[in-house]
């Protein structure tokens, strides 16, 4: 709107934002002055909120009072959006200079009493303002303003309604435009309840304010508006002075006075309050500047030991002291040295009272699953106490589920240097700080093994809480079975432990037990609605959004992301929204709402910017990466993943880089360029190896391996694969043992060592055979038949692929279906069944084609050309397999593009192109030999020797015919007698030898 011109003013600049409007700087064009301009939020059409901004113009306009912020003017723009024009002050918030502790004791008494003046004038006109607030008082060199009479009523019939309007909408969390009536930390018990209201609700407001100004914070807290306003409605605050040791009895008298719970026991008018705070405040103003509310003063509650220092201290400062006292000084001084070493070693250090209280609401938090909430609860208990280690320890642990790696290692050595020893905590205590000291290093079996210990020990009204900490670990350390088991367990002696709904919703989902997932989501959010636990819901319906936009819906992840989103908003909580906004900007862009979706995820940038949560943002770019990601959509996944890279190359953010690396190098390798996502993996690696963050390198070093097995540099992914082997192997990681075992026959197989690759998928199946993982289990079995096809086990083979074909209908994956096709086309060209070899391949290839299965698509044109042309070298064959060739080339795969080479030399040869066919071989023998696939090779050096011959040249056919012998013969030293023997007895390795042996012959 800058440069607009608004009915005859002109708009400067942007002030503010409010929950209401946006505040500019105007000029009013017909006068020459400056004005302030406000604008509403939301839409011109909002009927309520129009009426809103006509009944503060007109509220504050009949108010003529130099406290009161005066109004000019009220208009409506040519589309009918309502703004109001006031006079333009220049000055700070009430709220800033308390946030800011620039606030001594006499000025903030000062600023309360013209607060109350100008409250008193407007009560003398049968107005109430309802939104008392520090964020509405602004202070300017010369006078103290009140601002937004935006929710002021008249003192007629007008306020029973305002009043239940309140309350219904406190209960609701939103009204219609968005914001919360009133500000729930100064909301009058009258507001919270739906009682009637009157000016005595105001003066409880300008209480709960004044409270805060000389106490440094508000007297009510909570961590969701019901429990503020249950706070309001039930708790009597405790006198300000126990927070602030300055202020005097008569100022905690004004204060509680002001807050009491019936309007009756309060005082009865504005002059009524300033008369006694005068009062209270003239000690104050006769008085030396004093301390700001927020510089507190040390209260040593000291034991005789250190009372005894003290006074060994004055006596040692004195001008006048004799020998015989130093010396008796310093026998005590040591006695006591040697007194607080054995206290520090045996006696456990004993929290205070308020330190205790949010600890334990703190805890209450993390068990629920509400870790935001837990992370402000233990703050205020470290704040509280900074030497109470659990909680640092505890909050170490929220810092974790929120993703925050550095702070939680930051609290978690704290709470270690405040324990010297361990056994001065009571075992219990002591295990629990093991556990989560564990956890927050991401070694998670130890972590398992304390929290099992943790399990046997608690009683049994804590058995739930134990059970659904054993359960967390074992989920980070993915072994879903155990987790699911534990989470259960906790439900089963806590029907209403909620987190652990939540949890199970989630790890149903990764399961694709979809009706198991509905039902738990369900459960969690029914119990966190009953208990008033809103961060609890709106974490239900993130997750659940999330579900549904991995399954496409991307109508109910919307609706399930914007009720997050109301939710997180309304209750101020920054990590969730964030979260949901980043979510709903993904689905709105899918559903072509690109405009709305920048929007949203601007807004969350600008958001964590302004409040430090820039390792939130990053990681949220992430996941939005990853949704694109997920759905194939690369161009955009990769773009967010570039930006979350950007953004914590800038800000710093490490492991939040690294993430972003690991991200980059999977996008890269599902794009088949794996030079690229080698260069991007290797740093992440780096990073989590030097960093000790042992999960993130197992992760890591298997996207590394893959990387370097796709791009040809087998002996850097067998390196990898093994260190992910042992990683796992010490963590008794059973599922990650198992893919690295995979992966090591994956290597193994594309440099031709079959027996030794059969090994390895052996005991990768065994391993997932432990667990449900039905897909794991039937790509393990398909990887079996085809080692055992390639050492002309047939039999074994063909029961192998029979049981891996059963288990895929049931598991309805099609990549499984291509392969398990794939591997019986091979087992049907190996033993020269033509026809069931054309078969098997059209079959896969068809369903790649529909699939885009570019690596299976590139097989089954390679065994269908293969086929085709060993009984019609007049056909398709030449062509299909130059198709392969052309598809491999693109993948940037060697190992595909040499088979590739090799299948189309043999075609080119059949065909009487002996001249391509030489050309192809040896480009092919020339890969196979740099990567030991001696298989391959020899085969290679036969098709050159017989294109040589073709040729007319016998003296190089006879080359590479000795050379093609002695390979084929090498493998019985490589795979052993036996394996050799049933590999001469393939029928196509008895055919390629009769050729061999004739070319050798001749010579």
């Amino acid at each position: 709107m800058i440069g607009q011109i608004v009915s005859h003013y002109r708009i400067l600049e942007e002030l503010g934002e409010g929950g209401m409007g946006t505040v500019y700087l105007g000029e009013d064009l017909h006068l020459g002055r400056r004005v302030a301009i406000k604008f509403p939020l939301t839409k011109p059409d909002d009927h309520q909120l129009r009426a809103r901004f006509l009944r503060e113009a007109r509220a504050a306009s009949q108010l003529n009072h130099p406290n009161i912020a005066a109004i000019y003017d009220y208009g409506e723009t040519d589309d009918g959006r309502p703004f109001i024009v006031m006079e333009l002050i220049k000055g700070e918030t009430l709220s800033s200079l308390i946030e800011e502790a620039k606030l001594p004791l006499a000025r903030a008494v000062e600023i309360i009493e013209d607060v109350a003046r100008a409250l008193g004038e407007a009560h003398e006109h049968g107005v109430i303002h309802r939104d008392v607030k520090p964020s509405n008082v602004l202070i300017s060199e010369r006078q103290v303003k009140v601002l937004d009479f935006g929710l002021a009523k008249h003192l007629n019939a007008e306020t029973l309604q305002a009043a239940e309007s309140d309350a219904r909408t406190l209960l609701a969390t939103n009204t219609q435009s968005g914001t919360i009536i009133g500000t729930p930390l100064y909301l009058s018990p009258e507001q919270a309840t739906g009682a009637p209201v009157d000016a005595r609700s105001d003066l409880f407001s300008l209480g709960a304010v004044l409270y805060e100004s000389i106490a440094g914070r508000p007297p009510f807290s909570g961590n969701s508006v019901v429990e503020i306003a249950a706070q309001v409605i039930h708790v009597n605050p405790q006198p300000p002075s126990v927070f602030n040791p300055k202020v005097t009895p008569a100022l905690d008298r004004v204060s509680l006075k002001a807050l009491a719970k019936l309007p009756e026991q309060r005082f009865q008018s504005a002059n009524e309050f300033i008369s006694e705070l005068d009062h209270a405040g003239s000690a104050l103003r006769e008085s030396a500047p004093d301390q700001t509310p927020t510089q507190r003063i040390t209260v040593t509650h000291g034991t005789g030991a250190a009372s005894t220092l003290a006074t060994l201290s004055d006596i040692l400062r004195r001008p006048r002291f004799s020998v015989r006292l130093v010396i008796l000084a310093l026998v005590l001084l040591g006695g006591l040295g040697w007194g607080l070493k054995m206290m520090l070693r045996t006696t456990p250090h004993q929290p205070s009272a308020e330190a205790q209280r949010w600890y334990q609401l703190g805890t209450s938090a993390l068990r629920e699953g509400t870790y935001y909430k837990a992370s402000q609860a233990l703050q205020q208990a470290t704040a509280a106490d900074n030497n109470f280690a659990l909680a640092h320890a505890r909050l170490a642990e929220a810092w974790t589920e929120l993703d925050y790696g550095d702070k939680a290692k930051d609290e978690t050595i704290l709470a270690g240097s405040l324990v010297h020893d361990r056994s001065s905590l009571s075992p219990l205590d002591a295990l629990y700080l093991q556990a989560i000291t564990e956890t927050v290093s991401r070694n998670f079996a130890n972590a398992i093994k304390s929290y099992s210990e943790i399990v046997d020990r608690v009683p049994n009204t804590e058995k739930a809480y134990a059970y659904f900490d054993l359960g967390r670990a074992y989920e980070k350390s993915e072994d879903v079975e155990k987790a699911i088991s534990n989470y259960n367990k906790a439900i089963e002696l806590d029907p209403q432990c909620a987190a652990a709904f939540l949890r199970l919703g989630i790890l149903y989902w990764r399961k694709q037990d979809a009706p198991r997932t509905e039902t738990a989501f369900q459960r969690a959010a029914e119990i966190y609605r009953a208990s008033s636990n809103f961060e609890g819901v709106a974490e239900v319906l993130f997750q659940h959004g999330l579900v549904y936009d991995l399954q496409d819906k991307e109508a109910e992840a919307r609706a399930k992301f914007q009720d997050s989103l109301q939710i997180a908003r309304a209750t101020n909580n920054l990590y969730q929204q964030i979260k949901s906004e980043l979510q709903l900007s993904s689905v709105l862009r899918t559903t072509g709402e690109t405009a709305t979706a920048q929007q949203y995820a601007n807004e969350v940038i600008q958001l964590a910017q302004t409040n430090g949560l820039e390792n939130l943002t990053t990681n949220g770019l992430i996941d939005l990466g990853y949704s694109y990601f997920l759905k194939g959509d690369y161009s955009e996944a990769e773009r967010y993943f570039k930006q979350a890279l950007e953004y914590a190359q800038r800000n710093k953010g490490r492991r939040y880089e690294a993430r972003a690396l690991l991200s980059l190098g999977s996008l890269k390798m599902t794009q088949d360029d794996a030079d690229e996502a080698v260069a991007y993996l290797e740093k992440a690696l780096r990073f989590y190896q030097d960093g000790g963050y042992r999960q993130e390198t197992a992760q890591a070093l298997l996207l590394f391996a893959r990387a370097n097995r796709q791009k040809g540099d087998y002996d850097a992914a067998l390196r990898a694969f093994q260190q992910q082997l042992d990683i796992a192997q010490q963590e008794q990681n059973l599922q990650r043992q198992a893919f690295a075992q995979e992966g090591l026959g994956t290597v193994l197989a594309r440099r031709e060592r079959y027996l030794e690759a059969l090994t390895h998928y052996e005991a990768s199946y065994s391993l997932f055979s432990k667990s449900e993982n039905l897909l794991a289990i039937t790509n393990s079995l398909i990887n079996r038949g085809g080692m055992l096809l390639a050492l002309g086990r047939y039999t074994e083979a063909q029961g192998v692929l029979a049981e891996a074909s059963a288990k895929e209908v049931k598991v309805g994956n099609k990549q499984l279906q291509v392969s398990i096709s794939v591997e019986l086309a091979k087992a049907a060209l190996s033993q020269r069944n033509f026809s069931e070899a054309k078969a098997k391949s059209k079959s896969a290839l068809a369903l790649a084609i529909a699939s885009r299965f570019r690596g299976s698509i590139i097989e089954g044109e390679r065994i269908l050309g293969l086929a085709t042309a060993l009984t019609d070298p007049k056909g398709d064959g030449t062509r299909l397999c130059k198709e392969a060739v052309e598809l491999a080339e693109q993948l940037k795969d060697p190992w595909i593009l040499s088979k590739s080479r090799l299948a189309l030399a043999e075609t080119l040869l059949e065909s009487g192109d002996a001249d391509n066919a030489l050309t192809n071989a040896l480009a092919a023998q020339e890969t196979f030999s740099k990567t030991l696939q001696l298989d391959s090779e020899w085969r290679a050096l036969l098709i050159a020797a017989r294109a040589m011959q073709s040729k007319g040249d016998s003296g190089k056919a006879r080359e590479y015919a000795k050379r093609s012998a002695e390979l084929l013969a090498g493998l019985e030293q490589t795979w052993g007698a036996d394996a050799y023997r049933n590999y001469l007895a393939r029928p196509d390795v008895i055919f390629y030898r009769r050729q061999l042996q004739q070319l050798t012959d001749q010579s």
